[in-house]
């Protein structure tokens, strides 16, 4: 008999999530009280208010609620895997919208927190991520993981200090477009400090020796701290993922760099093309890792680009 009552009580509880109208009270001589609007009992025969009472004692009712605490904590433990999952699963359903609706009207991106863009060249930027994807994976990467395997890390890491230095200017003028004036300030005196004792700037001796630190700023930022959106989405080949205003940005920082200056316009390409290979060495396995976790490695890549640069802009 208390099987039989176990097994009804777990019927009751179950009619309850499925649209079933359940109102549970207790009383002194331990009942349960489960009201069903519209379904007929299989047990004793309801009274006039549709009340069915089962004669179900605290243990077993107690082991139940047990049983169902227990289930509950088994499904928490792959809970972020789900997270992470449903996220990709909303990229996917993103992506397959737009291949869907894309037209001349172009469409309208909105990330995960809520940050939108247009994306109207679609078809353009999909292509030109693929061009890009193929250049890394049959250009940039081979020569990079080459250039990794011949220049000791302290080769590459002076070589870096010394491209980030060459461009304080861009980061002078960013900070000075966003009045702040401190950080401009301290952009001059690594400048001078790295160019003179850092032997050129091969050595960040004002970051090592002084703890000047900046946060990095270009034009695009500047824009942004204006309050100019985005404008639209925009992929361009060998750059990567950018914006209008990101593009306009992108400008002025190539006018603002001493590289862009240097004849033969074949040397300055290479300049650029080297300090190029040579940051790509430190990030390699970086855009294998999101194209391996990501569903569609565009939207993947695009959401990615929106939420650094909207970081960089609030900082």
């Amino acid at each position: 008999m208390r099987l039989l009552l176990t097994f009804a009580g777990i019927i009751a509880l179950l009619a309850v999530p499925y649209g079933v109208s359940a109102d549970t009270q207790s009383d002194s001589s331990g009942q349960l009280s489960v009201t069903l609007d519209g379904i007929s009992p299989l047990t004793p025969a309801a009274d006039a208010a549709g009340v069915v009472a089962f004669d179900i004692n605290d243990e077993t009712l107690l082991f139940m609620l047990h049983e169902e605490r227990e289930q509950g904590e088994e499904r928490s433990d792959n809970g972020q895997m789900m997270t992470l999952a449903m996220a990709d699963s909303t990229q996917a359903d993103a992506a397959a919208g737009e291949k869907g609706s894309s037209n001349g009207n172009g469409t309208e991106y909105e990330d995960t927190e809520n940050y939108r863009i247009a994306d109207p060249l679609y078809y353009w930027n999909v292509s030109m991520y693929h061009v890009n994807d193929k250049f890394y994976f049959w250009l940039l990467k081979p020569v990079a993981q080459g250039y990794k395997a011949i220049a000791p890390e302290p080769v590459r890491i002076s070589v870096s200090n010394f491209f980030h230095n060459l461009t304080t200017p861009v980061r002078f003028v960013g900070n000075l477009l966003q009045l702040r004036l401190l950080n401009a300030g301290n952009e001059l005196v690594r400048f001078v400090t790295n160019s003179t004792q850092g032997l050129g700037g091969f050595m960040d001796v004002a970051k090592s020796h002084y703890g000047i630190t900046v946060p990095d700023e270009d034009i695009g930022q500047a824009l942004g701290s204006y309050g100019i959106g985005h404008g639209f989405y925009l992929v361009w080949p060998i750059f990567g993922p950018s914006s209008l205003r990101d593009t306009v940005g992108l400008a002025g920082d190539m006018l603002l760099n001493p590289v862009t200056y240097v004849n033969p316009a074949e040397a300055s390409v290479g300049i650029k093309a080297y300090d190029r290979v040579n940051e790509t060495t430190f990030h390699i396995g970086d855009y294998e890792a999101m194209k391996d976790a990501a569903i569609d490695p565009y939207v993947s890549m695009r959401n990615g680009y929106l939420q650094h640069r909207k970081k960089l802009v609030d900082e």
